[in-house]
């Protein structure tokens, strides 16, 4: 009995100790701004162990008083060629939403001209920004580069909110005629105007390609964050990125060194971003949800539910009706079509989503599809894509889909 006693002891005082170096650990983290960025290294992945064995909160990181006090952030994380323009203009399009078009595009440029290219530097720069947006706190350089970037008259589509009253005397179609914005401007109508923020970022520059960072500027108590990790076929990702000229194979190379460099990275990144989600406390679980490209392309209204519901949004017949046009073959949808011309290619989003989701199988030769499944594994089998396996005839068959209804990430809801 002594013994027993004394190793309950023993148990109890680690327990203690472990949960004090945790909550020092990362009370470090985000005094005075500085951030260390841990994805990649085995201390973080310890730490998330300690978690999940002991059953133990993520300290200070979820919002638990005074939510209705906190400003409200959504943010849709995603790599490029994704289907997350679409997303994020579906919240572009609801009147509650200040929606921002991948801010980190100005973290990237503040970041060149202040000289902060450093993983670190950048890193910190990027959660230092974004902790901000996610107050309606904008600094002079983010006002300058949105003036920029969001004035320009091909992005005007990009965020209704800055393009439209109080910001711009009415739907403007010419950004000269809208005032200059300034932070207490811009301050002003993000807190008072609207009911929730919505931010579209890519995963190519979010610091390490990790989640991780992005739940550290969700870590001030007055800022309540969700996050819609979208997920797309990776064939279909890195057949797009390719086309797109993200990354090119030269002729002279048929080893395809770039396509397997490509796919390594991309599905090693959502691999290790799914594992990380899943190993989160329940606590953070929950404001995380998982979309896949493919459900919200073939049934886009249930897509559409699902994720105004997991935003606490209603869902207006205009968003309906606008989904609707954008998304299914008609002469409105060409006319919709006409109407993208003279806009930036990467805003416009009328497509017919169920032939986008079958388009890249009648564009990629069969040998590269071969190179991306073999790179890919792993996650084609969490979000439940099927491998064409050298098969010719699979691969052009469209009647038969290559993805299944049920797989392993959907049994995390």
């Amino acid at each position: 009995m002594a013994v027993g006693s004394k190793r309950q002891t023993v148990f109890k005082i680690l327990l203690i100790v472990t949960s004090v170096l945790v909550f020092w650990l990362v009370h470090q983290l985000t005094v005075n701004g500085h951030y260390n960025l841990l994805f990649k290294s085995s201390l973080h992945k310890k730490i998330l162990l300690i978690f999940q064995d002991q059953q133990l909160d993520l300290p200070t990181v979820v919002v638990k008083k005074n939510l209705k006090k906190a400003q409200k952030n959504v943010i849709i994380v995603a790599h490029g060629r994704s289907g997350s323009t679409i997303t994020g203009d579906l919240f572009n399009h609801h009147s509650s939403v200040f929606y921002l078009f991948e801010p980190l595009q100005t973290v990237e440029r503040i970041s060149y001209r202040e000289n902060k290219t450093s993983k670190d530097d950048y890193g910190n720069l990027m959660v230092d920004i974004l902790t901000k947006i996610f107050r309606c706190n904008f600094g002079k350089s983010v006002v300058e580069d949105f003036e920029h970037f969001y004035r320009d008259p091909s992005h005007l589509r990009v965020s209704h909110a800055i393009a439209s009253p109080p910001l711009c005397p009415h739907e403007m179609s010419d950004p000269s005629l809208c005032p200059p914005m300034t932070s207490e401007s811009l301050e002003k109508v993000c807190a008072n105007n609207y009911k929730i923020n919505v931010l579209k970022v890519l995963m190519s520059r979010i610091a390490e390609g990790s989640i991780y960072n992005i739940l550290a500027a969700c870590n001030p108590t007055e800022v309540d964050c969700k996050i819609i990790f979208l997920i797309r076929d990776p064939r279909a990702v890195i057949a797009s990125s390719r086309s797109v000229g993200f990354f090119q194979d030269p002729a002279s190379d048929p080893s395809r060194k770039n396509l397997r460099e490509y796919s390594h990275e991309k599905c090693q990144q959502t691999e290790e971003n799914l594992e990380l989600v899943k190993n989160l406390p329940l606590s953070w679980r929950k404001r995380i949800i998982i979309q896949r490209y493919e459900d919200f392309a073939m049934k886009p209204l249930d897509g559409l539910l699902r994720l105004f519901q997991f935003a606490g949004l209603s869902v207006p017949d205009s968003v309906k009706i606008w989904l609707n046009q954008t998304t299914q073959p008609s002469k409105d949808h060409e006319e919709l079509k006409a109407a993208c011309r003279g806009y930036d290619p990467a805003v416009c989003t009328v497509d017919d989503s169920s032939l986008a989701v079958n388009r890249w199988r009648w564009k990629v030769p069969l040998a590269d599809i071969d190179i991306m499944e073999q790179y890919c594994t792993r996650v084609m089998k969490m979000m439940g894509y099927r491998p064409v396996d050298q098969s010719y005839e699979l691969m052009s068959n469209i009647s038969v889909p290559l993805f299944s209804e049920e797989y392993e990430v959907k049994g995390w809801d």
